[in-house]
């Protein structure tokens, strides 16, 4: 899923600045007997050796172990000469057995999946139009982006798909109705990019209310899905509850629809450029840490995006083919006219 990747370049960057190969350690901590090293904190400062030179330990999948936030707290708590980076694929078992321990002890970093140039230099040679159509086709996880072959990208899109599943929803959060919640998916990829609603989804499921809101929390907590909620100031025409649902992967959506037709033979095009900018923007320094909604108003004039920093709000309309000004800035303006507007197709990223 990227981050056993970004372990091993964290562990060349450490040798390529002369860091002794006997000061780095690496537990895959899916190793059973790995994880015996573990059981004796004493015994495992041992292993690490006497010398005073510092240590990089870097430990994968941390959370198979019993208690690892009382573990890495206790090391921690020794003020020894060790550098610990850890991580893990179950992201809610991490979170969960982690957080009351280390709080103030350690800084967690969210890994997305690749940006449109990241993808560029990560994948095997490739046109920015035909990375943009596997971006839209086949998400951008690195070990789907590694893969020439289409039926490979597939295969690794459904083995990522499956060990989620297994991890996640059935090992550790023990999802009562799956069915219902695989459902839910499918019910969520048909409506990327529009407005959801609880009650009508829970109507379609014929689940209730509370389920539907607990699997979507989930899934916006596993990063499978990310809410937008509208931008707003209490003028009355204005939306100010209903969010919109976006995917984290285009992927992961195209496979729960079992969807991965080439462009030309789709006609979700616009639902899959729009999803895929949003992405983009996530990914992107200059806007991580700003504030992103989008903007509707009850008679239905919609921005897409409504982003706001600290030195500027800008509005963003998102168009696969037109470059036109969309009708939607002039309404936006009448109400903000100090919000900056633009409009991104296609072409920006084919050039």
């Amino acid at each position: 899923m990227g981050k056993s990747s970004i372990v091993y370049l964290i562990i060349e960057h450490l040798i390529k600045n002369r860091i002794d190969k006997s000061n780095i350690f690496y537990f895959n901590l899916d190793n059973l007997k790995l994880r015996e090293l573990f059981a004796s904190i004493p015994d495992f400062i041992h292993f690490l050796g006497k010398n005073n030179e510092k240590k990089y330990v870097l430990i994968d999948e941390v959370q198979r172990l019993e208690n690892p936030g009382l573990f890495l707290k206790e090391i921690y708590d020794l003020n020894l000469n060790i550098k610990i980076i850890y991580s893990g694929s179950s992201q809610l078992e991490v979170k969960s057995k982690l957080k009351e321990h280390l709080v103030g002890r350690a800084r967690q970093f969210e890994i997305h999946r690749l940006a449109f140039k990241e993808y560029l230099h990560f994948s095997h040679p490739i046109t920015r139009k035909q990375a943009l159509g596997d971006m839209l086709v086949y998400g951008s996880y690195p070990a789907v982006a590694m893969e020439t072959n289409k039926t490979e990208k597939k295969l690794s899109i459904k083995d990522i798909c499956q060990s989620y599943v297994e991890k996640d929803l059935v090992d550790f959060l023990r999802v009562d109705n799956v069915n219902a919640f695989n459902n839910l998916i499918i019910l969520l990829a048909n409506q990327m990019g529009n407005l959801l609603s609880i009650d009508s989804s829970s109507k379609s499921l014929g689940i209730s209310r509370n389920h539907t809101e607990r699997y979507i929390n989930i899934l916006e907590n596993t990063f499978i899905i990310k809410r937008i909620y509208p931008f707003h100031r209490n003028y009355k025409k204005e939306i100010t509850k209903t969010p919109k649902i976006y995917f984290m992967d285009l992927g992961l959506r195209n496979f729960v629809l079992n969807n991965f037709n080439p462009l030309a033979l789709r006609n979700d095009q616009g639902n899959l450029f729009e999803n895929f900018f949003l992405l983009e923007l996530l990914k992107d320094d200059h806007y991580s840490l700003n504030k992103i909604n989008f903007w509707r108003t009850t008679n239905q004039t919609e921005i897409d995006f409504i982003v706001s920093g600290e030195d500027k709000t800008e509005a963003i309309e998102v168009k696969w083919d037109k470059e036109s000004i969309p009708k939607g800035f002039e309404t936006l303006k009448k109400y903000y006219p100090e919000i900056q507007t633009r409009v991104v197709t296609k072409n920006q990223f084919l050039t």
